[in-house]
Formats: structure tokens, sequence, C-alpha cells
């Protein structure tokens, strides 16, 4: 059942958790000896997808705040590893590294390509199915556009291809997570429909 959600609340959630999001996967960077820069635990949806996995899938302590911060982490993730597909060469910190800074090769780009589109997919899924308010998804898509552009902009190399890669991804996640989210009403066997 999707929810009525304040405005206010809405975007300063979002805002602050996107931040979250977006700056988490770098924490490795103060565990380097255990972890290696990209590791595999912080570039991907693994934590974002544990509270999802509590807070809505299995509703323990579930309350639409955290869905919105939910949804902001997710975003703020789907974001850096999109900027992480492009870096200035695949080598080196731009691998992603296992448990003990071991890097998986080749297979780095895909790791970060498909966590960053399944991060972006659960940031529209969760936020379709919690609320059907126009102002609020038309907002979101503006805001993801705006954070998307601007993160782009401050990165060192690609950066029309960062901006280009999160935008697609962005608004194609967000419209097929759309097209699946929850219907919010039920048509009952005499053909009325329950709201």
């Amino acid at each position: 059942m999707t929810q009525k959600i304040n405005y206010f609340i809405f975007l300063g959630l979002i805002f602050i958790s996107f931040l979250i999001g977006l700056y988490f996967p770098d924490i490795d960077q103060s565990y380097k000896i255990a972890l290696g820069h990209r590791s595999i635990i912080t570039h991907s949806i693994l934590l974002p997808y544990i509270f999802y996995y509590f807070f809505i899938k299995k509703k323990i302590l579930y309350n639409r705040f955290f869905v919105l911060i939910i949804i902001g982490i997710f975003l703020g993730i789907g974001l850096h590893l999109s900027a992480d597909l492009f870096p200035k060469s695949w080598q080196g910190n731009a691998l992603i590294k296992l448990p003990g800074n071991i890097d998986v090769g080749g297979l780095s780009s895909i790791w970060i390509g498909s966590n960053a589109l399944v991060s972006l997919y659960f940031a529209g899924s969760c936020l379709n199915n919690l609320t059907k308010q126009k102002p609020i998804w038309i907002t979101y898509l503006i805001f993801g556009s705006v954070a998307g552009f601007l993160y782009s902009i401050s990165e060192s190399y690609n950066n029309d291809k960062i901006f280009g890669a999160f935008y697609i991804t962005f608004i194609f996640t967000f419209i097929v997570s759309k097209l699946l989210s929850k219907p919010d009403t039920i048509d009952d066997l005499s053909g009325k429909t329950i709201r």
C-alpha cells in the first residue's frame, strides 16, 4: 500500500542518505590493508541490501522514513559506482578487491556495472512502491539528474561518459521499476475498485 509522504521530509532524508551512499564506498580507503581500495564489500549493494532486506522486505521496524533513507543510500551508491565505471585505466586502484587486497582483474567492470544498475533499480523500486505522488517522483528525478551532473563534472576523467551512463541507467531503472511496481488499487471480484 502506497503512503503519503511529506515533501520536505522526503527532501531532507533523501539528501542526507544520498550523501551517505555516495561517499560510503570509499570508506575502504581507511582499511586498505584488509580490504584494499575498491573493496568488493563497500563497492557493491551488499550493505544497503541488508537494510533493504530487514526493513522493507521482512518489515522489521518498517516505516516510511527508513524506506526513504534506504532509497537515498541506493541512489548515492548507484551514482558512485557509475562514476567508478570510467577510471583513467583499468588497473591498480581501479580494480575491485577481495578481502586481503586481492584484485579480481577483468571482472571489475562487470561487478561495478551490475551493482550500479541494481542499486539504481532498487532506489526507483522502493520509491515507486512507497508512494505514487507525482511531485515526489519529479523531485527524485530532478535531484538524481542534478546530483549526477554535479558529481560527474567533479571527476578527473571521462565526465561526459560518467554522466551519460548514470543518467541513462537512472532514468531507465526508474521507468522499469515504475512499470513493475505494485498497483495502488485492487479490483475485487465484483469489478469495483478498492483503494
